[in-house]
C-alpha cells in the first residue's frame, strides 16, 4: 500500500495555507499548514513536497493521471528513503 496517494496531492492542493506542505510524521502522510523546514511544524516530519513545488510541476489544466503518476513518483522516491 503506498504512503502517498493522489488523495495527499488534492488534499495539498486544496489547502488555503500557501506554505502548506505534505510530510510523513510516523509512516503516515499528512497535509500541514505550514513547511515543517521552517520551524513551524513537527521537527520528525520528512517533508516530502510542499504545495508550491506540486503547483510547478503540474499544469494548470492537470487531469487525474497527471496526479497519479506524480503521486507515485513521490511514493517512490519516499520508498527509497526507506520512508
Amino acid at each position: 500500500m503506498p504512503t502517498i496517494t493522489s488523495d495527499h496531492l488534492h488534499a495539498l492542493l486544496a489547502s488555503s495555507e500557501r506554505d502548506a506542505a505534505l510530510v510523513v510524521v510516523g509512516g503516515e502522510a499528512t497535509v500541514v499548514p505550514a513547511d515543517p523546514s521552517r520551524g513551524d511544524g513537527p521537527e520528525e516530519a520528512l517533508v516530502v513536497t510542499t504545495r508550491d513545488a506540486v503547483i510547478a510541476e503540474l499544469d494548470t489544466g492537470a487531469n487525474e493521471e497527471q496526479i497519479e503518476r506524480l503521486a507515485q513518483r513521490l511514493d517512490v522516491a519516499l520508498d527509497s528513503l526507506g520512508g
